[in-house]
C-alpha cells in the first residue's frame, strides 16, 4: 500500500475509528484499523468484534492504492506526533513506513485478509430522520443504561420503531428512561431491537451538522447508523428487554406534583454529594409548603443543606434517592423546569422534563 495524505483529515478520521478497538484482546487483529486508499478516497476500518466502523474521505493531495492493517494505538500517537502538514505511509520490505517532514516510523503491520468481515449494507429495512432528533433521545436515555457487564438487554438500549412512533428506553433495574420521536418513521412494520451503548455512543461522536440525516438500518442480528462518509454497525444486545410498560407508574400511582427549576435543582444535588459519601451514598429530599430542601449526612464525612423554591402545596414527604442518579437525569435534559410526581418514600417518582420524555426513579428505603 501507499498512501499520501494531508495529516489533519487523516488524523481526524483515525481518531474516531481508533476509538472503536479494543486496548488489549485475545485477537490482537481487533487492535488494528484497516486504512484503504483507492485515488483520492481513503476508508478507515475498525471493529472490536460487536461494533464496526467505516469512515470515509477524500481531500485534495490525496493519492495511492492498496490497504494495510496498523496497529491503531501506535498508528495514532505517531501520526499526532507528526507536526507536517503532509504524511506518507508506504510498505517496504512488509514493514510500513510513515513519514511527515523530518519524522519516520516504521510500523509492523497485520495481513489485511485477516481481518473480520463487515458486511457491505443496501437499504432494505430502515428509517431516517434528522440526526439531532436521534442524538436528543440517546441524551436522554443512555445514561440510565446498566453499567455492569453481565445483565445482557440491561447493557443496552431498547429501540423501538413504530409506523407513527420511534422510542428509545433504558434501565438498569433501579431506574428507567424513556424517550419518543413521534410523527411517520416511514416503517411499515414495528421493530424492536437492544442496541449496544457503545454503538450508539459513536453515533453522539460522530461530526456532523444538526440537519444531517441519519438512516438506521435493521438486520436480524445487527443495527447500522448510516452518515454520510460514516458508518457504524452494532451487534444487537442478546436477552429480552423487560417491559418498560409495566414500570412507568400510572397517573393514579403518582397523585402528589412538584416543578422544580432543573439548575437550581442540579446545583443542590451537586452539592449534596459532597457529603453523601462513598459507601451507600443517598440524598434527602424534603418536600413542604413551597420549598423542597436536598439534604444529605454521612458520618465521619459531615453534612449539607441546600434550600429551593418550589411550587408545592401537599403534605411535607421525604424520599431519599441516589444522587448519582439525580444528577446524571438532570445534566442530560435541557428543559429549564423538571416535573417530579410521586406518592410517598417507598414508592417510585416519576420526572418530566418534557411530554415526550420521563425517568422512573426507585427510592432509598433502608
Amino acid at each position: 500500500m501507499k498512501l499520501v495524505t494531508p495529516r489533519e483529515p487523516f488524523l481526524q478520521n483515525l481518531q474516531y475509528a481508533a476509538s472503536v478497538c479494543p486496548t488489549r484482546s485475545t485477537r490482537p487483529i481487533l487492535m488494528d484499523v484497516v486504512v484503504s486508499v483507492d485515488g483520492d478516497h481513503v476508508q478507515i476500518t475498525s471493529t472490536d468484534g460487536d461494533v464496526s466502523v467505516r469512515r470515509r474521505y477524500s481531500a485534495d493531495g490525496v493519492s495511492g492504492e492498496g490497504e494495510a492493517a496498523l496497529p491503531a494505538s501506535t498508528l495514532l500517537s505517531a501520526v499526532r506526533s507528526i507536526d507536517a502538514d503532509e504524511i506518507t505511509i508506504e510498505e517496504e520490505d512488509g514493514v510500513h513506513v510513515l513519514t511527515g517532514g523530518r519524522a519516520r516510523f516504521r510500523l509492523n503491520g497485520d495481513d489485511p485478509s485477516l481481518f473480520p468481515s463487515i458486511p457491505t449494507l443496501e437499504q432494505e429495512r430502515g428509517i431516517e430522520l434528522p440526526v439531532s432528533c436521534f442524538l436528543d433521545l440517546c441524551h436522554r436515555t443512555m445514561f440510565a443504561a446498566a453499567k455492569e457487564m453481565g445483565r445482557y438487554a440491561f447493557n443496552g438500549v431498547l429501540l423501538a420503531v413504530e409506523p407513527e412512533e420511534m422510542t428509545l428506553v433504558a434501565t438498569d433495574g433501579r431506574r428507567l428512561a424513556l424517550a419518543r420521536q413521534q410523527g411517520p418513521t416511514g416503517i411499515a412494520e414495528p421493530v424492536q431491537v437492544v442496541v449496544p451503548v457503545k454503538g450508539l455512543t459513536q453515533v453522539l461522536r460522530a461530526p456532523v451538522e444538526d440537519d444531517t440525516v441519519l438512516r438506521i438500518e435493521f438486520r436480524e442480528s445487527m443495527v447500522a447508523f448510516i452518515l454520510p462518509s460514516l458508518e457504524i454497525q452494532a451487534q444487537l444486545v442478546d436477552g429480552e428487554f423487560p417491559d418498560y410498560r409495566a414500570v412507568i407508574p400510572k397517573d393514579g400511582a403518582v397523585p402528589l406534583s412538584v416543578s422544580i427549576n432543573r439548575e437550581e435543582f442540579a446545583h443542590a444535588i451537586q452539592r449534596a454529594s459532597i457529603t453523601a459519601g462513598d459507601e451507600g451514598p443517598a440524598v434527602e429530599l424534603s418536600f413542604g409548603p413551597g420549598q423542597l430542601t436536598v439534604a444529605s449526612r454521612q458520618d465521619g464525612v459531615g453534612d449539607s443543606r441546600s434550600e429551593i423554591e418550589v411550587t408545592y402545596d401537599g403534605e411535607p414527604v421525604d424520599i431519599r434517592f441516589n444522587p448519582a442518579f439525580l444528577g446524571e437525569y438532570l445534566k442530560t435534559q435541557p428543559e429549564l423546569e423538571v416535573a417530579f410526581r410521586f406518592k410517598d418514600r417507598t414508592s417510585a417518582g416519576l420526572f418530566e422534563a418534557s411530554g415526550n420524555s420521563l425517568y422512573v426513579i426507585m427510592p432509598i428505603t433502608s
